[in-house]
């Protein structure tokens, strides 16, 4: 009995969780327009703008909350950004001081606004991290950590973003 009422409350807890999970789906359409600026980049490595840019762009496509354009005068939103750091750091060393095992890191300054009014929506930096290794574990290569890291970096955006639109606009009424 004890068994099946913790599976129970498991169960409910995981469709609880989904249920939290964000979705911008039931808001108007076209309040939930959005115009991509590209990103600028004021760290030394070279493309991160671009990466970000486009798996950025990947994920607000993919879950379908905030609907892209090419016009600028035809969208509501707006975002645009700038990558402030980019690092890339040796973690674990071998016995001739040697990294064997990295951290690349990644931070961006975001901000969202309405593009009739002005108001900005959503001002904050955003970071995220991963560490590869090229010999150990799983060997994974420089660009496959890069592109996991910019993934991250586009999903925790991507969940900014929502936040600061749900918390501007009421949710419909059903």
């Amino acid at each position: 009995m004890l068994q099946h009422s913790s599976r129970l409350a498991f169960l409910f807890g995981l469709i609880f969780i989904g249920c939290l999970s964000p979705d911008l789906k039931e808001y108007d359409r076209s309040n939930r327009t959005l115009f991509l600026f590209n990103f600028t980049n004021s760290t030394f490595d070279a493309d991160t703008q671009v990466e970000l840019n486009r798996a950025l762009r990947e994920e607000l496509h993919s879950k379908g909350d905030f609907l892209l354009t090419d016009q600028q005068d035809a969208a509501k939103l707006g975002l645009y950004g700038e990558v402030t750091l980019y690092r890339k750091e040796g973690r674990l060393y071998d016995n001739l001081r040697n990294p064997t095992r990295y951290e690349l890191i990644a931070g961006v300054r975001i901000r969202m606004r309405e593009m009739d009014s002005g108001v900005v929506l959503l001002s904050t930096e955003e970071s995220a991290s991963v560490q590869f290794s090229p010999r150990e574990g799983f060997p994974e290569s420089e660009y496959q950590a890069r592109q996991r890291l910019v993934r991250l970096l586009s999903r925790r955006i991507h969940q900014s973003m929502v936040a600061a639109f749900r918390s501007r606009y009421q949710a419909p009424v059903p």
